[in-house]
C-alpha cells in the first residue's frame, strides 16, 4: 500500500528543493535550512545525513547558477577562485576549532556582529542609492539645459561603483583570502544557511555590479560546498534518494531563479536583492542573538 504521508514528504522535499534552487542565486546556496529541518523531522534521516544530502544537493544547483551567470559574462573568476579556494581552508579550520569554543557564547558574537553589519550595509546601500538618485536628477537638469545626455548619467552612475580589491596586486589578494576564510570559517561553524553573509561581504569590500557580485559569490560557495560535500560522501551520510529529489528540483529551481535575476522584471531590480540580503542579515541576528534577548533562550 502506498503511503500517502511519505508521498506528500517527498513532494515538500521537491517543492524546497525548487524554492531553495531559486534562492540560490541571491544566498549563494544558503537556503537549505528547512528542508534539513523538514528531513530530520518527517523524513527521519539523522542530523548529519539531512546536512550531507542538502550540502550535495546545494553543490549541484549552485554549479548550474554559476554557469547560467557565467554565460551572461557577470563572474570575476578570479576574484571566485581566490575566495572560493580559501574558503575552503576557513572551512577546515572552523571544523578544528569548533569543539574548543563556547557555542552559546560565539553565536551571540555572531549575533551581534550580524546586526552591526546589517545596519552599515543598510547605511552603504541607501547613500548609494541617493548618490545615485542625485547623478539621475542632475543628467536630467543638465540634458533640459542642453549640456549634456544619457552618457553623463551613464558615467556618474559608474563611477560610484567602482570595483576595488578585485585585481591581482598583493592587497587585492589579501582581501580576497580574508574574506574567503572569513566566510568559510561562518559556513563550518554555523552552516550553510550562513553562506548570504557571503554576498554582503561581496558587496561591501569589491564593489562589483550586483549581479557580478551574486555570480562571483555563487563560484566561491561552489568551492566550499565542494569540499563538504565530498566529506559527507566519504563517511556516507548523504541519502541518494532525497538527493536526486532535491537535484532535480533545486535544478529547475535555480535555472528560472538566475534568469529572472539576470532578466528586466523586478526579481532583477538592485534594490530588491540588497533588501533581501539585509533582511537574511536581521534574520541571522534574531536567531543568534535578538531571540535570547527577548525570550532568554
Amino acid at each position: 500500500m502506498i503511503d500517502i504521508f511519505y508521498l506528500l514528504i517527498v513532494l515538500i522535499i521537491f517543492v524546497l528543493g525548487v524554492i531553495t534552487g531559486g534562492l540560490s542565486n541571491v544566498t549563494s546556496g544558503g537556503a537549505g535550512v528547512l528542508t534539513i529541518y523538514i528531513l530530520v523531522n518527517y523524513a527521519k534521516l539523522p542530523l548529519q545525513e539531512s546536512t550531507g544530502t542538502v550540502l550535495a544537493a546545494s553543490t549541484a544547483f549552485v554549479l548550474i547558477g554559476v554557469v547560467t551567470f557565467f554565460r551572461r559574462g557577470q563572474v570575476n573568476t578570479q576574484v571566485g577562485l581566490v575566495v572560493g579556494l580559501s574558503g575552503v581552508v576557513g572551512a577546515f579550520l572552523a571544523a578544528r576549532w569548533a569543539s574548543t569554543v563556547s557555542s552559546s557564547s560565539l553565536e551571540h558574537v555572531f549575533g551581534a556582529f550580524t546586526l552591526v553589519l546589517a545596519i552599515f550595509t543598510s547605511y552603504i546601500f541607501i547613500s548609494d542609492w541617493k548618490k545615485t538618485k542625485a547623478v539621475k536628477l542632475n543628467g536630467s537638469v543638465s540634458s533640459v539645459s542642453g549640456t549634456t545626455n544619457k552618457s553623463t548619467i551613464q558615467l556618474g552612475v559608474q563611477s560610484s561603483k567602482v570595483a576595488r580589491f578585485s585585481g591581482r596586486d598583493p592587497m587585492s589578494l589579501i582581501v580576497q583570502i580574508a574574506n574567503g576564510v572569513l566566510i568559510g570559517i561562518v559556513t563550518g561553524l554555523f552552516g550553510v544557511g550562513l553562506a548570504s553573509l557571503g554576498v554582503i561581504l561581496f558587496l561591501l569590500l569589491f564593489r562589483l555590479d550586483t549581479k557580478t557580485v551574486l555570480g562571483t559569490s555563487l563560484l566561491a560557495s561552489f568551492f566550499r560546498y565542494a569540499g563538504g560535500s565530498l566529506g559527507y560522501l566519504t563517511t556516507g551520510q548523504i541519502d541518494p534518494f532525497f538527493f536526486l529529489i532535491l537535484l532535480v528540483g533545486g535544478g529547475i529551481g535555480s535555472v528560472v531563479g538566475a534568469r529572472m535575476v539576470l532578466g528586466t522584471g523586478i526579481a532583477s531590480k538592485d534594490i530588491l536583492i540588497k533588501m533581501a540580503q539585509v533582511a537574511i542579515l536581521v534574520f541571522i541576528s534574531y536567531e543568534f542573538l535578538i531571540k535570547y534577548l527577548i525570550f532568554g533562550h
